[in-house]
């Protein structure tokens, strides 16, 4: 087969598709740029053509697709009974990048797409997207248009790398705009729920709309829940080839300077650069001639700019993929803005910024709610007894990326002499889940949250409080004093000792 590449041309001639959007009709599969990234089309009304995508992208048949539509009137082909909440959304943010899962219109969708009784849908605003869906006169699904695994195409070339000779056409409108998928909303959940981040944060819902959102890990749902309700919930994406190293920014400390310590503490003989070009002048200034003609630079213009980032991330992903680098050393964001951002290069993170991250130890992973208070102290507490052959890691069900750790659980530690000042929050993730060990939990209400996210996983879940003397969680001392902060540290360290006999007689 010859993938024919359809070069748009601005403004759009109304017949300009009528060939793919014919194409689309008839089962046949079409990429096409977005304002997110590229998609791999077909239509969403054919089960063959809907089985044709899987096929094509190696993607796992639980992974729900997304329905794209053309304007709000058209989402009755895809979803009923259509939340209030949905109208006030959809005037707010689309067409564009918000993606809303509500009831499948099962006598439209075929299970093909979905396996729930749920849809995804959204309306793309990129003018190409529109064009094609209108031409094509059906729903279309898209998810996008790279080989499962790999890095989301931004460009046309991106496509053909992965499916040239495979498809029949390719619509080229040169970059994407935003350049991470959409954010995907259970706009069913009370409060809304994001199961995806992507370039709307939860602060940019608050301010438009004045609606609560949580994120996923905060409220899961019981039933279907062997099958995630939006892609990018269940498995790990974005992994171009080479090791992923996220270098966080420090506090009173340049980001050049964060760079230049991570490069010299991981010795990579190859190593690539992922940030800014002023960040990237500074660091090549740091290191000298001889160390930075080692580097591979990818920059975006400007400095710690959230938005160039992302819309260059996945670029720069497959850019050095072709390069053959040993290891891309990436700029990460504390802001909850960068959310999107950062679940994506955490999710292609083949390893974490951790000289310890390329031994043989096992990792034991403690959770909490934000990451900031009990499960950091947890960490530190553990790390601080130099376990042999063992790690501590912590991460929380809510926790928004990169945030600092508590002042008051900072000064509880310090006063143990034990710096945590280093510590960034994460969300818990699949790829955590596949590196730990064992999961310690700060409550039961985590185990339980915990174990019916990762149902295979629920006999390496446990809860402290099977290890504390009177059998009670470990309560978040957030807002409440200082004494309050020593009582949780020193309840953790109390039980630090049964958990050590429970790894002994596990493992």
């Amino acid at each position: 087969m010859k993938t024919q590449v359809i070069q748009v041309y601005h403004p759009i001639d109304p017949c300009a598709f009528n060939e793919p959007g014919r194409a689309l009709r008839e089962g046949q599969i079409v990429a096409f740029p977005t304002e997110t990234v590229y998609g791999l089309g077909a239509s969403a009304l054919l089960p063959e053509a809907v089985l044709t995508i899987f096929r094509l992208k190696g993607r796992p048949a639980d992974n729900p697709l997304i329905v794209h539509l053309a304007s709000k009137e058209d989402v009755q082909h895809a979803a009923v009974q259509i939340p209030p909440v949905f109208h006030v959304l959809y005037d707010a943010f689309s067409p564009g990048p918000v993606t809303y899962v509500m009831l499948r219109n099962t006598d439209t969708i075929p299970d093909e797409v979905c396996r729930l009784s749920t849809v995804a849908v959204r309306f793309p605003s990129q003018v190409a997207a529109r064009a094609l869906i209108e031409a094509a006169g059906v729903p279309i699904v898209a998810p996008s248009a790279n080989i499962s695994g790999k890095p989301s195409p931004t460009r046309a070339t991106h496509v053909l790398q992965d499916f040239d000779g495979k498809i029949p056409y390719v619509i080229d409108d040169g970059s994407c705009e935003v350049g991470v998928e959409s954010t995907v909303l259970d706009i069913l959940s009370d409060p809304i729920r994001i199961l995806r981040p992507g370039f709307v944060t939860a602060e940019m819902i608050y301010e438009r709309t004045g609606l609560r959102v949580v994120s996923w890990h905060e409220q899961p749902e019981d039933g279907e829940k062997d099958f995630p309700q939006a892609p990018g919930m269940k498995y790990r994406h974005y992994a171009p080839s080479a090791r992923v190293i996220i270098v966080m920014p420090r506090a009173d400390e340049t980001l050049d300077k964060t760079f230049a310590d991570t490069l010299e503490m991981h010795q990579i003989e190859k190593p690539a650069i992922f940030t800014g070009d002023r960040t990237w002048r500074a660091l090549t200034e740091r290191l000298g001639g001889d160390t930075a003609d080692t580097l591979l630079p990818y920059t975006y213009d400007g400095e710690h700019d959230i938005k160039q980032a992302t819309h260059s991330l996945f670029d720069a992903l497959r850019t050095f993929d072709d390069q053959n680098v040993e290891a891309i050393f990436a700029e990460g964001f504390s802001e909850p803005e960068a959310a999107g951002y950062m679940d994506r290069l955490k999710r292609a993170a083949t390893g974490v910024a951790e000289e310890e991250s390329i031994n043989s130890l096992r990792q034991i992973l403690f959770l909490c709610t934000g990451n900031t208070c009990r499960s950091p102290i947890a960490e530190a507490l553990f790390n601080d007894r130099k376990i042999n052959g063992w790690k501590a890691v912590s991460a929380g069900l809510a926790a928004y990326p990169g945030m600092l750790i508590s002042p008051r659980s900072a000064e509880v530690l310090h006063e143990w002499g034990i710096d945590a000042d280093t510590h960034r929050s994460q969300p818990i993730d699949d790829h955590l889940m596949e590196t730990t060990d064992l999961v310690v939990t700060m409550t039961d209400a985590h185990r339980d949250i915990l174990a019916r996210l990762y149902p295979d996983r629920k006999d390496d879940i446990v809860s402290y409080s099977v290890f504390t003397k009177d059998g009670r969680d470990i309560d978040d001392p957030y807002g409440f004093s200082l004494a309050s902060y020593r009582s949780t540290r020193d309840r953790i360290q109390e039980g630090l000792d049964h958990l050590l006999e429970e790894l002994r007689k596990r493992y």
